[in-house]
């Protein structure tokens, strides 16, 4: 695949988030943009991972306060065993953690839908023009 059709392919993005109704306005709002493949969703750690394996996602896009995790490092960290491409979106609530629990980007909860496309789309180093 050349660059420019690299850059043209949609992001294949896989969605962390322990709420599910927040899953799917994360999936709605990601299809505005068509920029983005939303290639699965997970509400916990094991699936988390075994869809992170099996996906090859460009981003994961992850609220890191996932029941059954540590809260943050040792789980992003995981996830990129498992996903070793992938960039690491972490969605947050307040400001930003100490280097963000070693994630490639954050963004507040609070976002708009464009604002969080353009998120997606710099975690994966490519430009939101």
């Amino acid at each position: 695949m050349t660059d420019s059709a690299a850059a043209a392919a949609p992001l294949r993005v896989l969605l962390i988030d322990p709420d599910d109704r927040i899953r799917e306005s994360l999936a709605g709002l990601l299809r505005i943009g068509q920029r983005v493949l939303v290639v699965g969703s997970a509400g916990t750690a094991d699936a988390t991972l075994r869809l992170a394996r099996e996906t090859a996602p460009d981003v994961v896009v992850v609220d890191p306060r996932l029941p059954g995790t540590d809260g943050g490092t040792a789980f992003i960290t995981r996830i990129r065993d498992v996903a070793p491409a992938a960039r690491i979106l972490v969605l947050i609530w307040s400001e930003a953690p100490d280097a963000a629990w070693g994630a490639d980007a954050y963004t507040r909860k609070t976002f708009r839908s464009h604002e969080l496309i353009d998120a997606v789309v710099s975690a994966a180093g490519r430009s939101v023009a």
